[in-house]
């Protein structure tokens, strides 16, 4: 929520649907993590590190986190505000795919497929390969994985350059995107080569190649056209 205000982004859809969130247990039945009509809906049971670890293995997910979830699926929220309808859309078909072909049949092909290689120079991980909606909420969360830690770097002790000073008063609304991800390939690094000198592995196991930086900028440019002040500017919950 933090990130969405900072984005200054709305929190309700052209047709009044305010955003909200289900986290349920499996206790009471199956739990599938997803987004439908701005409900949010997240398995409790991911909130334990051993639970979730385990699906990080068993789905090939690197970077699965309880935030990571909540940051996919507001994608999906977000993709129907700021790109169905808009001019937006026929740049992200050529981009991402088109979104019109069928959904859960690309999910089932997904899900049944023998190979899990894929293309990392164009698809910011494996799950962003199913379908071009997928893509764009994996690569609408990893843009508010950038900006958000930024945000974090700006207040720490660190000598910085005078341009990524400007960039860190408000990675939010940087409007110039080289200049984001100028200030953010030298973090990406940074905090690698920390963890392993902790003999840790990767805290950022990404490659950004031209191709994934091409929809970064997308959804960076989808959040730069919407009007601030509009009538679907953010709510309180």
């Amino acid at each position: 929520m933090y990130d969405l205000r900072r984005l200054q982004l709305p929190l309700v859809s052209r047709t009044g649907v305010q955003v909200a969130f289900d986290i349920l247990s499996e206790e009471t039945g199956p739990v599938l993590t997803g987004h439908l009509s701005g409900l949010i809906t997240l398995n409790l049971a991911e909130a334990d590190d051993v639970e979730r670890e385990s699906r990080r293995a068993a789905f090939r997910e690197p970077y699965r986190t309880l935030l990571g979830h909540f940051r996919h699926e507001i994608g999906h929220f977000y993709w129907d505000l700021l790109v169905e309808g808009s001019k937006l859309r026929a740049p992200f078909n050529l981009i991402f795919g088109d979104a019109a072909q069928d959904y859960h049949g690309a999910l089932d092909r997904y899900y049944k497929r023998a190979e899990s290689a894929y293309d990392r120079k164009s698809f910011i991980s494996e799950y962003a390969t199913s379908h071009p909606w997928e893509d764009w909420a994996e690569t609408f969360a990893h843009f508010l994985h950038i900006v958000s830690t930024l945000d974090t770097l700006a207040g720490l002790p660190l000598a910085l350059d005078d341009r990524t000073k400007q960039v860190l008063k408000d990675p939010y609304l940087e409007s110039d995107f080289e200049a984001l991800l100028a200030s953010w390939k030298p973090v990406a690094r940074s905090i690698n080569e920390l963890n392993r000198s902790l003999g840790l592995g990767d805290a950022y196991p990404f490659e950004l190649a031209p191709a994934i930086i091409g929809k970064l900028h997308l959804v960076h440019m989808a959040i730069g056209q919407f009007p601030s002040g509009s009538p679907h500017s953010p709510v309180n919950l």
